[in-house]
């Protein structure tokens, strides 16, 4: 399901599984970098994208980060990209107070409406649900029910999820929670993957089916770069390359091409060669790309 409506598996083409278009991350670190809010600029940063042969973008802006989306429905259709937008709430510090009053089902209730009906009486249906944050490395007990109401509705609509956690390796946490209610670790996607770079943790996301996302790909830092480079290979020499997803994360100012910075493009128009260097093939980075964004959104093979 597209902000525009849905398409078929074969229509996603090249797809980059965690991004953002707009949004607000001030909750807890005052910066206007941390804002997207300019239509024209989002749509310059996301033609490069679309003009290099990208097709789908997965924008993992949900509640609490001012999600818009009729404003992700008008750039779509500008762009002509297939947008997938998430629903459910981010990490603790960016939750509504009345969070620690709901039910966990009632929380789940509202993501099953943002997801069949529209968020918010926009008639924009979300696709995804996520990212569903641990602000700490650990999981807090509201961002538990969180997780758990959207196990809940993942298991109502068969959506899949997308976590968030940084520099520890709370996905298995978020992964047992999930399988807890019962949702098949092949549709869950543990964010961040590469922010806690150990090998172990990597491998340990695969073997229990789940997908690993290296959603930080970027070449301003060449020490980082060349650190995912070495996990990437890792992974793949493990025989996991079918549980691989890479993306940018595009989530301020300062990531936009325009200022400087790798933009929604590096993945597609520059990250290859880097790729050739550790020994991937056309056929593997198109596996990564197209194959597996796709059997992550809808469930395939």
């Amino acid at each position: 399901m597209t902000v525009t409506g849905s398409i078929s598996p074969e229509e996603i083409g090249f797809a980059l599984i965690h991004e953002h278009v707009f949004l607000s991350i001030l909750a807890d670190y005052l910066d206007t970098n941390r804002v997207l809010d300019d239509p024209e600029s989002a749509y310059i940063e996301l033609m490069h994208y679309q003009k290099s042969g990208g097709v789908t973008l997965v924008d993992q802006t949900n509640r609490g980060l001012e999600q818009d989306p009729i404003a992700v429905r008008e750039i779509a259709k500008r762009t002509g990209l297939n947008i997938v937008l998430g629903c459910g709430w981010y990490r603790e510090p960016f939750y509504d107070p009345s969070l620690y009053r709901t039910k966990t089902n009632d929380i789940a209730d509202q993501m099953i409406r943002d997801l069949n009906e529209g968020i918010d009486k926009t008639g924009v249906r979300a696709g995804i649900i996520g990212e569903l944050g641990a602000h700490e490395t650990w999981v807090s007990p509201v961002e538990e029910r969180v997780l758990r109401a959207g196990a809940r509705a993942h298991l109502e609509t068969g959506v899949t999820i997308a976590t968030h956690g940084l520099f520890a390796p709370v996905g298995l946490k978020q992964i047992d929670i999930l399988l807890e209610e019962g949702v098949n670790p092949d549709r869950v996607i543990v964010g961040h993957a590469h922010d806690y770079p150990y090998h172990d943790y990597h491998i340990e996301i695969a073997k229990r089916g789940a997908f690993v996302s290296f959603d930080g790909m970027q070449d301003e830092n060449q020490f980082l770069l060349q650190r995912d480079l070495m996990n990437i290979k890792k992974i793949i020499q493990a025989g996991f390359i079918d549980k691989l997803l890479l993306s940018h994360d595009v989530c301020t100012n300062s990531h936009y091409a325009m200022n400087g910075g790798f933009g929604y493009n590096f993945i597609i128009s520059r990250l290859y060669p880097y790729l050739q260097e550790i020994g991937l093939s056309k056929e593997q980075f198109h596996k990564i790309m197209v194959e597996n964004p796709r059997n992550a959104l809808t469930g395939g093979n």
